[in-house]
C-alpha cells in the first residue's frame, strides 16, 4: 500500500533537518534541542568577542620572541672581565658559560623554555692582578683576602643580571607593540593588545626561569669543547697532589741511588787534560716544588759548578707564583736564568732578588772558565694561544739578531742560553753550544758545528702534568764541559718517574767536544736581512752593563 502524499515513509530513516550535518541524530527531545542551540549561540558570541584579540595577541607574542632573540644581548663589566649576556628560546631550561677558545660549561638551572648564556669576551690581566692583591703573601693568598676580592665581583654579577632581566622585559614589550605594524589598521586598541601579547610571552619565558633558578645545578655540569676533561679534573688533581707528595718523600731515596746508577753506566766520561766542568741544566719548573727538590739533589750529588735554568719557572703570571723563586736561593752555586714564555717581568725580578741568581738578558757571565750568554724569550704567551704562529715567526726573526750579538762581543760566548729553540734558529754556527727547553722533552742536534742540547721538564710540566692521563716524568740533564775547549764532552740525562721511586740515567758522549769550535754561521734567508742591530735585542741592557741580578766582576 502506497503512503499518502505528504506522509513520511515508515520504512525510511528520519532525514536530517535543514542546516544539520548529514547523519546527525535528532535531539532526544525539545529541551535537549534548545540546550544545544543555546551552547552554539554562546560559543559564537565568545568567538566574535575574542576575534579582535586573538590575532593581535599572537602577533605580539611572536614580535616579543623575535626581538628578545635578536637583541637580547648585553655586555657587562664584572670586575676585570667583560661578559656578554644573551638569552635564547630552548626546549629545556639551562645556563651556559662559554670561555672561548677553551669551551663551555652548562647546567639545567631552571624550568622554562629559555637558555641563558654568558660568554667571556675579554679579561683585563693587569686589573685581575690588582684584584688578586699584589701585596698578598708570596706563598699564596689568604682566605680573607680572596673573599674580599670576590665579594665585589659577586655584587657586580648580580647587578648585571638584574639589568639584563629589565632589558629583556622592555624588549618583550617593545617587540609586542611593534607587531602592530603587521596590521593595515593600526588603532590604539590593537597597539595595546599587541603589547599585552608581548608582555605575556616575555612573562612565559622569564617567570618560570627566575622562580626556579638554582645556581647549585652547576655542581653537576656538562662540559663541551676543550673543557671536556673537567669532570675528571677533581679526581686528577687529587691524584696529582698524591703524586707530588709521594715524589717529594721518595726524592731522597732516588738521589742516593743515582750515584750507583752513575757508576754502573760503564761508559766513563772522558777526562781531557783534567776534570770536567759539570753544569746542571733544568727548565720548565712551572711552579712545581718537587722540581726544585730534584734539582737540589742532583746539584749536590753531581757536584755541579752551576745550575742553568732555561726558563718557564712560572705558569700564568699571577702574583702568588713569585713565592717559588725563593727556592733559587737554596742552591750553593750560581743559578743562571733566562726568561721563558710563561715568565713575566715580575717573576724575572723575583728570581734576580736571590744573591746567587744571574739573570741573563742579552748579557753574559762566566762560570769556571765557561762563558754563558743568555737571551730572554721576547713574548709572554699565557692566554694568547691563537698568536703562537706569529710568536714563532718573531723568535726566528729575532734569532738573526742573536747571532749578530754573539759575533759582536769582544770575547765570543761558549754557550747560548734560550728558552725556545726557535730563538737560536739563525744563531747556529755562531756559538759552540746552545742550551734550551720549552719542548718538555730531551733532544740534541749538531748544525754547522753548534751542538744543541734540549732538556725536558724538571717540574713534570707543572699543573698540566698533575692532571695528565699519563704522568709526566721529571727530567734534567748534567752537562760535562771540557775546560780546555769549553765544549760539552758528555751529557747525563736523568728521568724520574712521577709515581714511584723509579729513575734512569742515560749518558751520551759528544765526539766533537774535544776539538775547538770554528764559527760557521747558517745561511739567513734574504727576507730576514738586514737584521736589527745587536744591541736592540728586546729587554737587553745597554752593552757594558751587568745583567739583572748579577753581582760582582763575573759579568762579561
Amino acid at each position: 500500500m502506497q503512503p499518502r502524499r505528504g506522509e513520511p515513509d515508515a520504512a525510511l530513516p528520519p532525514q536530517p533537518r535543514r542546516g544539520e550535518p548529514e547523519g546527525a541524530l535528532p535531539p532526544a527531545g525539545p529541551r535537549a534541542g534548545r540546550a544545544v542551540v543555546a551552547a552554539r549561540r554562546a560559543a559564537g558570541r565568545w568567538a566574535r568577542a575574542l576575534a579582535p584579540w586573538a590575532l593581535p595577541l599572537g602577533a605580539g607574542a611572536l614580535g616579543a620572541l623575535l626581538l628578545v632573540t635578536l637583541l637580547g644581548k648585553q655586555d657587562a663589566r664584572v670586575g676585570p672581565a667583560t661578559v656578554r649576556l644573551s638569552v635564547h628560546p630552548a626546549l629545556t631550561g639551562s645556563s651556559r658559560l662559554a670561555v672561548p677558545p677553551f669551551g663551555s660549561v652548562s647546567a639545567r638551572t631552571h624550568r622554562g623554555p629559555v637558555q641563558f648564556r654568558a660568554t667571556l669576551d675579554d679579561v683585563d690581566v693587569p686589573a685581575l692582578r690588582d684584584e688578586l692583591d699584589d701585596d698578598a703573601p708570596a706563598g699564596g693568598l689568604r682566605h680573607p683576602s680572596l673573599s674580599a676580592a670576590l665579594l665585589p665581583l659577586e655584587h657586580a654579577a648580580r647587578r648585571a643580571a638584574r639589568q639584563f632581566v629589565v632589558r629583556l622585559c622592555l624588549l618583550g614589550l617593545l617587540g609586542g607593540m611593534a607587531a602592530t605594524l603587521l596590521f593595515a589598521r593600526r588603532t590604539r586598541a590593537r597597539l595595546l593588545r599587541c603589547g599585552l601579547g608581548g608582555a605575556l610571552a616575555t612573562a612565559a619565558l622569564l617567570v618560570p626561569a627566575l622562580a626556579t633558578y638554582d645556581i647549585g645545578a652547576f655542581r653537576a655540569p656538562r662540559y663541551e669543547g676543550a673543557l671536556e676533561y673537567a669532570p675528571a679534573l677533581i679526581g686528577d688533581a687529587r691524584t696529582g697532589l698524591d703524586r707530588l707528595r709521594t715524589l717529594r718523600e721518595e726524592m731522597a731515596r732516588i738521589s742516593e741511588n743515582l750515584n750507583r746508577a752513575y757508576d754502573a753506566l760503564g761508559k766513563p766520561v772522558p777526562v781531557l787534560g783534567g776534570a770536567t766542568v759539570r753544569v746542571l741544566h733544568v727548565a720548565d719548573v712551572h711552579l712545581n716544588p718537587a722540581g726544585f727538590d730534584l734539582a737540589q739533589q742532583l746539584a749536590t750529588n753531581f757536584d755541579v759548578q752551576a745550575v742553568v735554568d732555561t726558563g718557564d719557572m712560572g705558569t700564568w703570571g699571577l702574583p702568588p707564583e713569585r713565592g717559588v723563586t725563593r727556592r733559587v736561593g737554596e742552591f750553593k752555586v750560581p743559578y743562571l736564568f733566562v726568561k721563558g714564555n710563561h715568565d713575566n717581568a715580575a717573576m724575572v725580578n723575583a728570581v734576580a732578588a736571590n744573591p746567587n741568581a744571574r739573570v741573563l738578558d742579552a748579557s753574559a757571565t762566566e762560570v769556571a772558565g765557561i762563558r754563558f750568554y743568555g737571551v730572554a724569550d721576547p713574548v709572554f704567551s699565557p692566554g694568547q694561544g691563537y698568536r703562537v704562529p706569529a710568536f714563532d715567526r718573531l723568535k726566528e726573526q729575532r734569532s738573526v739578531v742573536v747571532g749578530a750579538a754573539l759575533d759582536a762581543r769582544a770575547e765570543r760566548p761558549d754557550v747560548l742560553l734560550v728558552h725556545d729553540p726557535r730563538l737560536a734558529t739563525y744563531a747556529l754556527g755562531h756559538v759552540a753550544t746552545v742550551l734550551d727547553g720549552h719542548l718538555h722533552a730531551f733532544g740534541t742536534s749538531l748544525v754547522n758545528g753548534t751542538r744543541t742540547l734540549t732538556t725536558g721538564t724538571v717540574g713534570g710540566a707543572g699543573p698540566d702534568g698533575l692532571r695528565a692521563e699519563e704522568p709526566v716524568p721529571y727530567t734534567a740533564q748534567v752537562i760535562h764541559f771540557d775546560p780546555g775547549t769549553r765544549r760539552p764532552v758528555a751529557v747525563d740525562r736523568i728521568t724520574v718517574g712521577a709515581l714511584e721511586s723509579s729513575f734512569s740515567v742515560d749518558r751520551e758522549l759528544i765526539p766533537e767536544g774535544g776539538t775547538a769550535f770554528t764559527p760557521a754561521p747558517v745561511e739567513v734567508p734574504p727576507e730576514l736581512l738586514p737584521a736589527v742591530p745587536a744591541d736592540q735585542v728586546t729587554g737587553g741592557p745597554a752593552r757594558g752593563k751587568p745583567p739583572i741580578g748579577l753581582r760582582g766582576p763575573s759579568a762579561r
